[in-house]
């Protein structure tokens, strides 16, 4: 089976229907600024030094081995919450493991490229998930129709977007989805690093996620509600199947109290849809019937992601005619791709 060409989400279904304008994106780093949302306490002590980084034009990694190297230890040493994007000015927090010693002279590491703004000590290092989520502030150019765009933008932020995975996930023109499929559709599939290794199933089990949730709401709409769907309480991983939608579950669905979830692929064994909703979902990965029998190999069991996502704290600032800044918060995972493919097709370098 050839892999199959990844999805580019401009070409997945969109959640608010309608005529979009066009707009260029990324002209420059400033274009895209990312804070991590993560608020911790100074303990004045401990062995783990955290550090508030700004970085421009550089990715988490790298920012990481640049600090172990100052330090003198193993990037092991260096611990991050999430991965942030390269095109981009961003902050986030890093912590280094360094017992025994005193705060280094972390501003003599500053440069173009990162910043320390804060050094704070801790006795516990900074864990890979933390964060509640990020803000974004985005400015798009060359808007075609400012009036649209503002009827779009208050749409994504009362309806919400489809929750898909960006186009970052996937690699180069798809290159992680078909390298991954060679890997596991191997008679006997070699051994991998763990980072590669998690780079591959993440690559296949989002591209099933994205499919799945772009073909519900082209087929059943995006407010369809069906027997047997996964809910999911809003910004949690708890989770219980909907016997029946009645009146009491709609209502929390629509103060976004729950949220129907939506399977990242793996062993059914733990399946949380049941009945109409199971028979859809079985329908849409019935072709890919192989990688998910070689996933429930490699015991990869099956997740839940939330179909929608709502941004928050939302604004807009018109800086002129064709020139505008969009603020909003996402939950950790979440891309805001998502809601600027809701609101214009975007064109430039860096999509």
């Amino acid at each position: 089976m050839l892999a199959p060409e990844t999805v580019n989400c401009q070409e997945l279904a969109t959640l608010n229907a309608g005529e979009k304008p066009s707009a260029t994106f990324k002209a420059s780093p400033e274009d895209f600024q990312v804070i991590e949302q993560l608020t911790v306490e100074d303990e004045h002590d401990g062995e783990h030094q955290w550090l508030w980084v700004r970085k421009r034009g550089a990715n988490t990694v790298f920012c990481a081995e640049k600090i172990a190297r100052f330090a003198g230890v193993s990037p092991k040493q260096v611990s991050y919450s999430g991965l942030k994007d390269r095109q981009a000015v961003t902050w986030q927090w890093f912590s280094i493991q360094l017992p025994g010693k005193d705060t280094l002279d972390w501003q003599s590491l500053n440069d173009d490229e990162m910043t320390i703004e804060k050094v704070i000590r801790r006795t516990k290092k900074l864990r890979s998930g933390l964060h509640s989520g990020n803000r974004f502030i985005i400015r798009l150019h060359s808007v075609s129709d400012m009036a649209l765009l503002k009827e779009r933008w208050k749409q994504v932020t009362q309806n919400g977007a489809i929750n898909y995975f960006g186009e970052q996930r996937f690699g180069r023109n798809g290159d992680n989805v078909a390298a991954a499929e060679r890997w596991i559709m191997a008679s006997r599939p070699k051994r991998l690093s763990k980072a590669k290794r998690g780079l591959y199933l993440s690559a296949l089990r989002s591209f099933l996620f994205n499919l799945m949730a772009s073909e519900r709401a082209k087929q059943l709409g995006a407010d369809s509600l069906l027997e047997g769907d996964c809910a999911m309480l809003a910004g949690s991983n708890s989770m219980f199947t909907v016997e029946q939608w009645d009146h009491e579950l709609k209502q929390r669905l629509a103060s976004k109290d729950i949220e129907i979830a939506l399977p990242l692929p793996g062993s059914a064994n733990k399946s949380m849809s049941a009945g109409e909703s199971a028979d859809f979902e079985d329908k849409q990965l019935e072709p890919y019937q192989s990688w998910i029998e070689a996933l429930a190999k490699l015991r990869v069991d099956e997740g839940r992601r939330a179909w929608k996502v709502i941004p928050g704290e939302p604004e807009l600032k018109e800086l002129d005619g064709s020139t505008v800044e969009l603020s909003f918060t996402l939950p950790s995972g979440a891309y805001a791709t998502t809601i600027l493919n809701e609101i214009a097709t975007i064109s430039g370098e860096h999509k």
